[in-house]
C-alpha cells in the first residue's frame, strides 16, 4: 500500500507537520497538492493551513505581495495565529486600517500569540489619551507577560520579534509620541543587581506599572 492509501487523518497529520516544519512550506504543499487527488484534498484540510509556517515565506512578500497576503488570508481563516498577526500589522502599518488590523491581532492573541498581545498593548499605549486607555493597554501587556512567564520567554525576545515583523512590512516610521510624562524619580528603571545586563529588563526596578511599560515602549521604538 502506497502512502496515498493511508487513512486520511494520518495523511493530514503528516502534511500539517510538513507545513509547520519545512523551510519552504508553501512550495512543499503546492508540490504535494499537484502530486495526486488524494493530496489535493489533504492539503486543503484546515489543520494544514493552521500549522503553515507563514513566517518562513517572507521572500514571497517581496516577490509577489498579493499572493503572500492571499496565503495569509487563507491560513488566518483556519486559525493560524502567525498569519493573523502579520495581516493585522499589514492593515495597521500599510493600509491605515487600525480597526481591522486590531481585529486580526486579537484573533492571533486568542490563539495564544504572545507577541500579538504585546503589539496590541504597544499600539494602545501609543494612542492612549486618557487613564482608561492607558490602563487597558497595560492590561494587554501584562497578559503578554503572564504568557511569557508560562513559556519562559524574555520580554526582549518578544520585542525583537514584534519589531522584526514591523520592519519587514513597512519602511514607514512608527509615530514615537511619548505615551505619558517621564518619571521624576531618577532611580526608576535602575537594575536591581549589579550583575544584571542592560537587556535584562526583568531585573529593573520601576516605581509604577506605568513607568515599567513606558520604558518598554521606548525600547520597542528603538528597535523599529
Amino acid at each position: 500500500m502506497g502512502i496515498a492509501g493511508l487513512p486520511s487523518d494520518i495523511l493530514v497529520e503528516v502534511t500539517a507537520r510538513i507545513a509547520g516544519e519545512s523551510t519552504t512550506p508553501l512550495d512543499d504543499i503546492v508540490s504535494l497538492r499537484r502530486s495526486c487527488k488524494v493530496f489535493r484534498d489533504v492539503t486543503a484540510a484546515r489543520e494544514v493551513g493552521r500549522c503553515m509556517a507563514v513566517d518562513k515565506e517572507w521572500r514571497l512578500h517581496w516577490w509577489d505581495k498579493e499572493r503572500f497576503l492571499s496565503v495569509l488570508g487563507e491560513c488566518a481563516a483556519t486559525g493560524n495565529p502567525e498569519a493573523s498577526y502579520i495581516l493585522g500589522l499589514e492593515e495597521i502599518c500599510n493600509r491605515r486600517g487600525k480597526e481591522s488590523g486590531l481585529r486580526h491581532l486579537h484573533r492571533a492573541m486568542k490563539h495564544g500569540h504572545a507577541v500579538a498581545a504585546y503589539t496590541i498593548g504597544m499600539i494602545m499605549l501609543r494612542d492612549a489619551y486618557n487613564p482608561e486607555g492607558i490602563e487597558e493597554a497595560m492590561g494587554y501587556l501584562e497578559g503578554c507577560s503572564a504568557a511569557r512567564t508560562k513559556s519562559n520567554i524574555k520580554i526582549a525576545s518578544v520585542r525583537r520579534e514584534a519589531a522584526s515583523v514591523m520592519r519587514r512590512l513597512t519602511m514607514r516610521r512608527w509615530r514615537t509620541a511619548e505615551p505619558a510624562a517621564p518619571c521624576a524619580d531618577p532611580r526608576c528603571g535602575e537594575m536591581e543587581t549589579a550583575e544584571a545586563w542592560d537587556e535584562d529588563d526583568e531585573q529593573r526596578r520601576f516605581c509604577s506599572r506605568l513607568c515599567k511599560w513606558k520604558h518598554e515602549y521606548r525600547k520597542f521604538v528603538q528597535w523599529i
